[in-house]
């Protein structure tokens, strides 16, 4: 005999994910911005240096 549904299962799931990102709110909110603006300088370095190394890779004629 099952103890539980695969509808209680997910409801479950759900309600926790629900209660994750609840934590995310309020007093929180900044911590989220200063998580995004990191995002977006580290792909800024990361689009920068591959840029310099496809630069290198033309000069040297090796593969990009």
């Amino acid at each position: 005999m099952l103890l539980f549904t695969w509808t209680e299962l997910m409801n479950k799931i759900g309600d926790l994910f629900e209660w994750t990102f609840s934590l995310m709110e309020g007093p929180n909110r900044n911590l989220n911005i200063v998580f995004i603006i990191i995002a977006v300088i580290g792909v800024g370095y990361w689009l920068w240096r591959q840029t310099q190394y496809n630069k290198e890779a033309e000069q040297n004629g090796t593969v990009k």
